[in-house]
């Protein structure tokens, strides 16, 4: 994935442990300033939802038949889920621009 500003070209792959684990739609680039907007794309949202829908009903299936079987398939379903996201973001979208320039807003 392509973690460059769309306008100055700086890598934000590295950035500010607050704005890391809060994901913002968007934000300020720290070089040049401008507004940029996370691009996510249809693939990457698929399979978050993907993995998470099926986290959810094995918990809740392990959790109404008392399967401690059905837990840990449920977990390992997640394990799996977060290498295919790494996976989806390294290799399928390579190339895929992580940030796009944000429309502007008219003024007040």
């Amino acid at each position: 994935m392509d973690y460059r500003c769309p306008v100055c070209r700086v890598s934000l792959k590295k950035r500010k442990l607050g704005q890391t684990v809060i994901a913002r739609m968007e934000m300020d680039c720290p070089h040049c300033k401008n507004r940029v907007q996370m691009n996510v794309h249809r693939v990457e949202t698929f399979a978050f939802l993907s993995i998470c829908a099926a986290f959810i009903v094995l918990a809740a299936s392990a959790y109404r038949f008392q399967s401690q079987e059905l837990m840990l398939l449920g977990l390992g379903v997640a394990a799996v889920g977060a290498l295919a996201l790494t996976w989806i973001d390294r290799v399928y979208l390579r190339d895929w621009p992580r940030y796009l320039l944000a429309p502007s807003r008219p003024g007040p």
